[in-house]
């Protein structure tokens, strides 16, 4: 992948996630809506503002490389998983660290985050891995699966510190 499609691609994403979130508080708290925007502070809602811009993202793009690319799927799945990974790391290791929330790191965490994954993902295409069809059915599952449960656990979330909002 070139420069500016990693230029594109980050502001847009990063300008589609920063938005995010704040939709469900400016919607009035739309339940519907809280599906796919964070409905609490907690690290898991969170997630949802890179998973849900970067699965828009990619539908948009996918149809501009999908003859390029037989990979292009498998390479979006794994790097926003990898990106939201990175996410919950940098937010566990800062609050370890600090003994406590350093709200200037939870915020770049989600810009280095997205970075990241554009990486990861510029790797994965480049190596050509897991193109095969079986690939793209189990990431596509996957993708499927995560997108369900951002759904079903932003109201009746797991008892686990990653589904609990932080105390100011």
């Amino acid at each position: 992948m070139n420069w500016k499609r990693n230029v594109t691609a980050f502001l847009i994403i990063s300008a589609l996630g920063t938005l995010g979130h704040f939709v469900y508080e400016w919607s009035g708290q739309n339940t519907a809506l809280g599906f796919i925007f964070p409905v609490n502070e907690s690290v898991w809602e969170h997630l949802k503002l890179l998973f849900f811009p970067t699965v828009i993202y990619s539908v948009f793009e996918y149809f501009k490389v999908k003859e390029k690319y037989d990979n292009y799927i498998s390479s979006v799945v794994l790097s926003v998983f990898y990106g939201m990974l990175m996410i919950v790391v940098i937010y566990y290791v800062s609050k370890g660290l600090f003994g406590r929330d350093v709200e200037l790191i939870n915020i770049s965490s989600y810009y280095v985050a997205v970075i990241l994954m554009l990486v990861k993902q510029n790797k994965i295409l480049e190596n050509e891995s897991f193109a095969s069809r079986n690939f793209k059915i189990i990431f596509l599952f996957l993708l499927v699966a995560v997108a369900f449960l951002f759904i079903i656990w932003s109201y009746k979330s797991p008892m686990a510190e990653i589904f609990i909002p932080p105390i100011p």
